[in-house]
């Protein structure tokens, strides 16, 4: 992946090493695609993982670097939920070497339902790519298990996965209850605020400021609360 801000190119592979036998995530660069860095492990499995991250997809994206990091639910000595699957997280940085994601660890793109064309591994791609109001998300899609015991080769499918624009993450309001959302402070250049969202036939969005300049924080604007904004709705 090129870095345009430091004039380098990126490189997502596995270490050298596999310590232990776990497959981690590990980060080379190069200025020529010539002479490459030692590669350093940055992202490893913790307890909140499978024990194998089988590698990650990494595409530049408005400005972040997105992450598509492939979960490996293998452990030789216990047989795991959704053992020898693989499917895959999102992760995101802004400089392409330290990575965060959700403390949730919700599944990004899942594998398919038993005996679907992807149920048993999909494999993200390099390169979200924006196509009007959608992103595509190419991938491979298996029926079959990562198990040296089902015999090669096996058949694999170029699939395809879509989601409206900007639609990594959202907020939703559960049961038709009211929902509430406070950003942090942002600052107030000129120009338009934009909203991403969608509702239901009877719903509707408001928007109000409130004070986050360091000076009675949360404190109402005058003329700029709920009863001012005109509801948004569709």
């Amino acid at each position: 992946v090129y870095n345009p801000e430091r004039d380098v190119f990126m490189q997502y592979r596995r270490p050298s090493v596999n310590g232990h036998e776990i497959r981690r995530v590990a980060y080379s660069e190069s200025k020529d695609l010539i002479s490459w860095t030692q590669p350093a492990v940055i992202i490893r499995p913790d307890e909140l993982d499978p024990p194998m991250l089988y590698g990650m997809a990494v595409s530049r994206y408005q400005g972040l670097y997105l992450g598509l990091l492939q979960m490996f639910y293998f452990d030789e000595h216990v047989r795991l939920p959704k053992s020898h699957q693989i499917d895959v997280e999102l992760a995101w940085s802004r400089d392409g070497i330290r990575w965060e994601r959700h403390p949730q660890r919700p599944i990004f793109l899942e594998c398919g339902l038993i005996p679907s064309y992807d149920w048993g591994m999909v494999l993200a791609w390099n390169d979200i790519i924006e196509h009007n109001d959608r992103l595509y998300i190419y991938y491979t899609g298996d029926p079959w298990l990562h198990d040296t015991s089902v015999g090669w080769p096996m058949p694999t499918h170029l699939s395809l996965a879509t989601l409206r624009k900007d639609g990594f993450v959202s907020l939703d309001s559960v049961g038709g209850r009211d929902g509430y959302m406070l950003t942090k402070p942002l600052e107030c250049p000129t120009g338009k605020l934009h909203l991403n969202a969608r509702t239901t036939s009877d719903g509707f969005i408001k928007v109000a400021i409130r004070r986050g300049d360091g000076a009675d924080d949360g404190e109402w604007l005058p003329e700029w609360n709920y009863d001012q904004n005109v509801p948004t709705s569709g």
